[in-house]
């Protein structure tokens, strides 16, 4: 089953939203393990840039994403933060297996994003809210945004 990707009516003119939807779907057409996450994502996910006001909606169901502007019900999982701070949550490079997150001396360059976005989060400058929560679901949504396969 081909994943389905969704903007909603007046998402397109969120740059934030658009930006999420083009790099979803690029990632998805191009690697099959991450379209199976997808497959397997249930949820909503909030983004929220603090410093330009901008917000979208992910909700995932099972194969189908949808992005919506602004907020739409009450999401699992959100993201608060800057803007150049959510641009940056693709940065970050996982492992083939067991697909985490690449961490650790031998990994110097390709942690360093997660070690920045990690420093924002410890600062307050970068919100997870749910994360402890639904840890599945932003591992899986990080892993399908992430620009290193």
């Amino acid at each position: 089953m081909e994943p389905i990707i969704d903007l909603a009516p007046g998402a397109e003119e969120n740059p934030l939203a658009a930006h999420f939807y083009q790099l979803t779907r690029e990632h998805l057409a191009r690697d099959a393990k991450r379209a199976a996450d997808f497959r397997a994502l249930r949820g909503s996910v909030l983004v929220v840039a603090q410093d330009t006001g901008a917000s979208l909606t992910m909700r995932f169901d099972h194969g189908r994403l949808t992005i919506h502007d602004g907020a739409i019900g009450i999401p699992s999982v959100t993201f608060c933060g800057d803007e150049q701070a959510l641009y940056r949550l693709p940065e970050i490079a996982f492992h083939r297996w067991p697909r985490i997150p690449k961490l650790g001396i031998l990994h110097r360059r390709q942690s360093a994003p997660l070690r920045e976005l990690s420093r924002l989060v410890a600062g307050g400058d970068l919100k997870v809210y749910g994360l402890f929560a639904h840890p599945w679901l932003v591992l899986t949504l990080l892993r399908i945004l992430s620009r290193h396969a």
